[in-house]
């Protein structure tokens, strides 16, 4: 399995897309902070812009903006013009859709944007720190990544089974398609200008054998020689571009990996000197002292609690 394929499993990351909105003349939609979710948008028609402290995206049809870790944000017409709040939800077809539908037009062809909104639910641990890890705005087009033939084909299908009567897992197949569009976003987006950090290190073809290595053995002691070695470069030239990419130092990654695995066995119940031993800690007093850095309480306070209480290294640098 790739390594973005691996994680996502590993943080149990689930989507559900909300609602789809067909939206004209001026008007603004709050979205308030989310708790262990993260908030997206994909426009499917139209223009619009999305609004955060400080800063403003314009988003055009293909557009997907991901907000790991579930702003506060606005979207607003695409135009500056005086929007307000969207209160009105009129039924533009007789039967009940299999996605519920936000609308302040009368007839569709009203509309000047077409959105999908939605949140991708994430685990308690992995999850969040995968979402710490992930740049704090993600704005990518999927035209970029997917042939217009295949997006086409791919929101086609979700229109399909959004508008119409539900069906017969309707809601499965819905969701199913946004956590192929998250896929779809995460892949396109080293090919934006990004910061140091995880997706640039998870495109970087030279590196990837190293990181699928990490994620499939997290017990095992890597050192910068050992990951080097697996991808036929030298100590040297692994750790510059490593560092180069990531942001961050060999063992500072290794340690991240291995801490999201703790998690997910931790929260599935497995004691914490097992817990230990399979991430590759001599003593469990090691782990807890690895874990307390990146989690700020120890492993049995951290379950105990079931806390969201998570520090986000890559904020802080």
């Amino acid at each position: 399995m790739d390594a973005l394929s691996r994680l996502l499993q590993l943080a149990q990351v689930q989507v559900s897309i909300d609602v789809r909105c067909l939206l004209g003349g001026g008007f603004v939609l709050p979205h308030a902070q989310l708790q262990q979710e993260a908030a997206f948008h994909h426009v499917l028609a139209g223009e619009c812009r999305l609004q955060l402290p400080g800063r403003e995206l314009q988003l055009q049809a293909g557009d997907f903006v991901l907000l790991p870790l579930g702003s506060e944000h606005e979207v607003h017409s695409a135009l500056p013009i005086r929007s307000v709040a969207l209160q009105v939800q009129q039924p533009l077809m007789k039967t009940e859709p299999a996605l519920p539908l936000k609308t302040n037009v009368q007839e569709q062809s009203d509309a000047s944007v077409e959105l999908l909104c939605g949140r991708f639910r994430y685990a308690q641990g992995a999850g969040q720190l995968l979402a710490c890890w992930l740049p704090e705005v993600l704005h990518v087009s999927l035209k970029d990544v997917a042939p217009d033939s295949d997006l086409k084909v791919l929101l086609q299908w979700l229109r399909a089974e959004a508008q119409g009567a539900p069906r017969p897992g309707a809601h499965a197949v819905i969701d199913g398609l946004g956590q192929a569009m998250l896929a779809l976003a995460l892949r396109a987006a080293p090919q934006s200008p990004l910061p140091a950090g995880l997706l640039p290190l998870l495109a970087d073809a030279r590196l990837a054998a190293s990181i699928r290595a990490v994620l499939d053995a997290s017990g095992r002691n890597w050192t910068i020689e050992a990951l080097a070695s697996t991808v036929a470069m030298s100590r040297a030239t692994y750790a510059r571009r490593f560092q180069a990419l990531a942001g961050c130092g060999v063992a500072e990654f290794v340690l991240r990996i291995r801490i999201m695995q703790a998690c997910a066995w931790l929260a599935a119940g497995q004691s914490i000197a097992g817990v230990a031993e399979a991430v590759g800690y001599g003593s469990e007093a090691a782990f807890v002292t690895a874990f307390k850095r990146v989690m700020g309480q120890t492993p049995a306070r951290w379950r105990r609690a079931g806390s969201l209480h998570v520090l986000c290294h890559n904020r802080a640098e």
